[in-house]
């Protein structure tokens, strides 16, 4: 045999030898040419693979497919399967609403196409409750009624734990306490109608609560969202400090529910594949993570139309009581009381109300976009 026809050989042999049928089975689905390269839709890929489990959070990607766990991201070329990071030639987009992987990548990683003797079942979804929910809801209604949504809010320091002090002898621990209880006052009043929904706090005096104290209770109690005030402090610059800000988590740690509550025929579908309770894992830190951040800038949003003064963004953080409470969880700094004109503005109980209020629509605010109530 000629040289040229070994090394021809060779080189056919070397190909994939499920190329052919992985990309055939796609010929009948509409595709996309963006730059040189083949795309088709996540939609398409669920129908051909015969994809049961998958979700999505924000940019993230979580699918299962032949016992494989997979995870990638809008606009990265990367993609995690089984825990072993891979590279696509070119990242997956996001057009007009819709995901779409270029698809002759996809081939040497995921491998053929399996197939089946009878029609897949529909795919079901893991995205959040909050995202998949197609009509909204009021708390207090049969959907809800065994299960009160529970919001606490957590007043830092206390006791002999005074917090930051102002150049006039004001008390972090003082503020912080005379705006939880105003802003649980004014969510019980506006939210008085919806029964199912309760308003809780960890302390209503001034007691000192070590953060695991404050964890704990947020457990105990089952809350649905932890909302910390603060007020700010800062080494240096210390009279021209100012500004207000507000903290999600960076990471979660010991999460004790989850958000995506799955009905019993869903788990039905998943409690046979272990490699998928770590995407769901991972799922489930991401939802709370991610709500926690539409929180914090809702609350900021919320502030920078009311108080005159820099908004300085909402940032995450590995706060001891954000990272360890398994729940959607804030920490807002209203201001910096060692400068003497922010000190002077918190000590005013008008002010102090304006402030409490406001982040009390900032709560109502994202409870109504996520059809918590209507």
């Amino acid at each position: 045999m000629k040289l040229n026809h070994l090394i021809a050989l060779f080189f056919l042999c070397s190909l994939p030898l499920f190329s052919a049928d992985f990309s055939s089975q796609f010929k009948s689905y509409p595709s996309y040419v963006i730059g040189n390269e083949k795309y088709v839709s996540l939609k398409t890929l669920i129908k051909v693979l015969h994809i049961q489990n998958w979700g999505r959070i924000e940019d993230r990607i979580f699918f299962e497919y032949q016992e494989k766990s997979i995870k990638t991201r809008i606009g990265s070329n990367e993609i995690t399967v089984d825990n072993k990071k891979q590279l696509l030639s070119s990242p997956i987009k996001e057009i007009e609403g819709e995901i779409h992987f270029p698809l002759l990548p996809l081939e040497g990683i995921l491998g053929p196409v399996k197939s089946f003797a009878t029609a897949p079942t529909p795919e079901k979804s893991l995205s959040p409750r909050v995202e998949e929910r197609k009509e909204p809801f009021a708390l207090g209604t049969t959907q809800e009624k065994d299960k009160p949504f529970v919001i606490l809010i957590d007043a830092g320091h206390g006791g002999h734990d005074d917090g930051a002090r102002g150049n006039y002898g004001l008390k972090e621990k003082d503020v912080n306490l005379d705006i939880s209880l105003r802003m649980k006052k004014y969510l019980s009043t506006q939210l008085k109608h919806i029964p199912n929904i309760r308003f809780e706090t960890t302390r209503e005096t001034d007691i000192f609560l070590s953060l695991s104290e404050r964890v704990d209770i947020a457990k105990r109690m089952k809350a649905d969202i932890f909302f910390c005030v603060h007020t700010n402090s800062s080494k240096f610059n210390r009279l021209n400090a100012d500004g207000f800000e507000t903290y999600y988590p960076r990471q979660k740690e010991n999460l004790s529910f989850s958000l995506p509550k799955f009905e019993s025929d869903d788990m039905k579908q998943v409690e046979n594949h272990e490699t998928l309770f770590q995407i769901v894992d991972d799922l489930n830190a991401t939802s709370v993570i991610e709500e926690s951040r539409v929180m914090a800038e809702m609350v900021q949003e919320h502030l920078a139309e009311r108080l005159i003064c820099p908004d300085r963004g909402a940032k995450s953080a590995n706060f001891y009581v954000l990272k360890y409470t398994p729940m959607i969880s804030v920490l807002v700094e209203v201001g910096f009381i060692c400068n003497p004109n922010i000190e002077a503005n918190l000590r005013d109980p008008e002010v102090r109300q304006a402030i409490s209020e406001t982040l009390g629509k900032a709560v109502i605010t994202y409870l109504q976009t996520r059809k918590i109530i209507i």
